[in-house]
């Protein structure tokens, strides 16, 4: 598996400057460091060390960039500071065996947030010996045993979606230090380890959505040209789908649901989603990114797709199931 690097500011010892990220501080042997904003080399000679001397020092937040699925805005009145990381390039790694310093490594590593579809995630630690920068692999434990990298989920931040219920959702984080060593692999799993679920209001709407069999949604339609999208309705019966724009094109699309039928979330974007219909051509709808309904939102009308075509199928096979997520 390779790892991305995300390098990010941090107060340790002796380390010449990065790129684009300014390393100070005084190295104390296993002493507990955190991240903190830059500082100039006229505040760091005022400064000379005084900070966090003989004190636990508060845990450290590494974040994302510019990414729906990364982005976290800072709360004054939150325990955490979050920073802006910077990519490094790649470097190969110095040998382990030939270092008698401690190799870098992530205490306390957790995971705040509430694991809802449509919430924020937050990875969250303490770096150590000499830790500067760390690779993050966010990934889907399913029942069957199988293990699924999510792709492009390699931030400290993460979009819990649609697809991520029904799994156990874990991220992985590999220390590095200033020399490229790498430290031991930690894991730890969101929601303390229990099924991703809805939240109860995305549960019951779309529970009430199943009893009664229908439901439309005021959507936004890729015209495939550029970035021109129409308004359009999606409406969702037990049997099919339909696609009316209301924009210029007045496009019409009716389709019933069949094993071929698909929904897939588009990872560039929180509201975006795809429906490939029997013809295998795929329909980019965009949710309404200007409603708080949760009712509204993209993974609610993507989990009553896959909810509705599941029923739909084995139905036609004779076959009667339950929801396919429970708390």
């Amino acid at each position: 598996m390779t790892f991305t690097s995300t390098q990010v500011d941090a107060r340790v010892a002796h380390v010449p400057p990065l790129s684009r990220v300014a390393q100070y501080g005084e190295e104390t042997a296993n002493k507990q460091v955190k991240f903190q904003d830059p500082v100039s080399n006229n505040e760091l000679d005022d400064q000379d060390g005084e900070e966090h001397q003989n004190e636990r020092d508060q845990p450290s937040n590494w974040t994302a960039g510019n990414s729906p699925y990364t982005t976290m805005v800072d709360d004054p009145n939150s325990a955490y500071h979050y920073l802006p990381p910077v990519l490094e390039e790649p470097a190969s790694s110095f040998s382990e065996a030939a270092d008698d310093d401690p190799l870098p490594a992530i205490e306390a590593l957790q995971i705040s947030g509430e694991a809802f579809p449509g919430r924020q995630l937050q990875a969250c630690g303490y770096s150590i010996n000499g830790t500067t920068s760390c690779n993050f692999e966010w990934v889907r434990h399913l029942e069957d045993g199988s293990v699924n990298y999510i792709e492009g989920a390699k931030q400290p931040n993460y979009l819990v979606t649609a697809d991520d219920v029904d799994s156990y959702l874990a991220i992985e984080v590999q220390p590095l230090d200033e020399r490229k060593r790498k430290g031991e692999l930690v894991k730890v799993f969101a929601n303390e380890h229990r099924k991703i679920t809805c939240d109860p209001d995305m549960q019951n709407h779309i529970e009430k959505t199943l009893y009664s069999g229908h439901v439309s949604y005021k959507v936004s339609l890729s015209t495939g040209y550029l970035d021109i999208w129409e308004p359009a309705t999606l409406a969702i019966k037990r049997e099919g789908y339909s696609i009316k724009c209301s924009g210029p094109s007045g496009t019409v699309i009716t389709e019933k649901f069949s094993l071929t039928t698909n929904v897939a979330i588009s990872m560039q974007s929180a509201v975006e989603f795809v429906i490939t219909g029997s013809g295998n051509d795929g329909q980019v709808l965009r949710a309404d990114s200007s409603s708080t309904d949760v009712s509204c939102s993209r993974d609610t009308i993507v989990l009553t797709l896959r909810l509705f075509i599941r029923r739909a199928v084995e139905r036609r096979k004779g076959k009667k199931r339950g929801l396919f997520f429970h708390k």
